[in-house]
């Protein structure tokens, strides 16, 4: 079989310079996030890059990782990592290295940096999504099957990138910015997908699985006035009791919902808030078993896909891949954080 190998390519401002900062390139890692930006650092020798070759604040590098023979003979691949800003910089000596950051959000445009004061009335969620988006001529892509209509909403000295995160975590949906999309998704989708990868324990590289039980609730508890029925509705989820635990920890999580409840019967407006109560409980709970592996790098590892975990008894089962860090250091291995699925 031929020698199997990863490589970078970068693209600085439109250039390809991958052969000019090879000699020099001595670290390289990209983070590929579910819940927010991407990330990328490269870390470089020498100080040519405060003398004639100045890199800056605010410019655009474009990467891309590739293996060839990896797997096998002729499996040659490549992850397109993506645009980013350069955001920060620094050096360190001796000898001298400058350490680069970039992520994906575009820090040029006033969407993370600038903050707004502001009122929305009577308004969806997928509507102030696409309103902001067109602000910063960016696209929208929203993978929700429901739509969220609020009575008032206040943004007060808050970003725009800001708000849209909170009032979509706020209705359990998921928000990602990269440099020319906001997206907003709502993540059991993907939870509920076909695994694609599966990892055994006997061949992690390393491991480290955590169970948390500070934000996991028994139950959901949802409140809302109703103007139209003159009385106030209530609903309450109660998720199935978790493997983990020997009883219920009688924790309840109590929220007055401050969307518009759809239906026209009182029976109709309860069953939309339980299943608000649901979405809002998921989001609290998800992350009671957590796993970090790390393992021999690949680009089909990607945040939003689904992975099969064996080799930890009670603890196998079904893993939403939360993100990966790629890491062409010395050689190519990726950081996998992962939460286990669900039972609802």
């Amino acid at each position: 079989m031929k020698s199997r190998r990863s490589y970078i390519n970068i693209i600085y401002e439109g250039k390809d310079i991958t052969g000019d900062l090879s000699p020099y390139l001595r670290g390289f890692t990209y983070i590929d996030n579910l819940d927010k930006g991407d990330n990328v650092t490269l870390s470089l020798t020498g100080d040519k890059w405060i003398n004639e070759w100045a890199i800056l604040k605010g410019d655009k590098i474009t990467v891309e990782i590739g293996v060839i023979n990896w797997r096998n003979e002729g499996d040659n691949r490549i992850l397109k990592c993506g645009t980013f800003t350069i955001d920060d910089l620094s050096f360190s000596g001796i000898p001298d290295t400058m350490n680069i950051s970039g992520t994906s959000i575009d820090i040029t445009k006033d969407l993370k940096g600038v903050k707004k004061d502001n009122t929305w009335e009577n308004i969806s969620l997928k509507e102030i999504a696409q309103e902001i988006s067109k602000t910063y001529s960016m696209d929208l892509f929203y993978d929700c099957t429901e739509e969220f209509i609020f009575d008032k909403v206040d943004q007060m000295k808050e970003s725009d990138s800001s708000l849209l995160a909170r009032i979509s975590k706020e209705q359990g949906m998921i928000l990602k910015i990269t440099m020319d999309k906001i997206i907003i998704f709502d993540e059991k989708k993907y939870e509920d997908k076909e695994t694609v990868i599966t990892f055994d324990k006997t061949n992690l590289i390393k491991y480290d699985l955590q169970c948390d039980d500070l934000e996991v609730y028994d139950a959901c508890e949802l409140t809302f006035y109703d103007p139209f029925l003159g009385e106030l509705l209530k609903s309450k989820y109660e998720a199935p009791i978790s493997e983990f635990y020997k009883i219920k920890t009688g924790k309840i999580l109590y929220e007055n919902i401050d969307t518009k409840v759809i239906g026209n019967t009182k029976e109709e407006k309860e069953k939309f808030l339980n299943d608000r109560a649901k979405k809002i409980l998921r989001s609290k709970n998800k992350n009671e078993t957590k796993m970090k592996i790390s393992y021999m790098g690949d680009p089909e590892y990607l945040a939003g896909i689904t992975t099969k975990i064996l080799g930890f008894g009670r603890y196998d089962g079904v893993y939403l891949i939360t993100s990966v860090t790629h890491d062409v250091t010395k050689k190519y291995t990726c950081s996998l954080n992962m939460r286990r699925r669900l039972g609802f």
